[in-house]
């Protein structure tokens, strides 16, 4: 079995939760904080698969709209 992490609210009474990326994981991908990472989600043989795919040193969505 691979890393496990426990989801918590991302923010008090909205759906979005976060988790912990595990260290293993940040090594093998080369992450740094401020970094961004795109999710993709496949069916693949009847089973959920998710993709993660990291974007270096791109603004989110907040930093965007607050220097914009």
């Amino acid at each position: 079995m691979g890393a496990r992490t426990k989801l918590t609210a991302a923010v008090s009474k909205k759906e979005s939760l976060r988790t912990t990326v595990p260290r293993s994981i940040v090594q093998q991908l080369n992450l740094t904080s401020g970094d961004s990472l795109d999710w993709q989600l496949e069916v693949r043989n009847g089973e959920l698969v998710v993709a993660v795919r990291p974007i270096k040193g791109l603004p989110s969505k907040r930093e965007t709209i607050q220097n914009g």
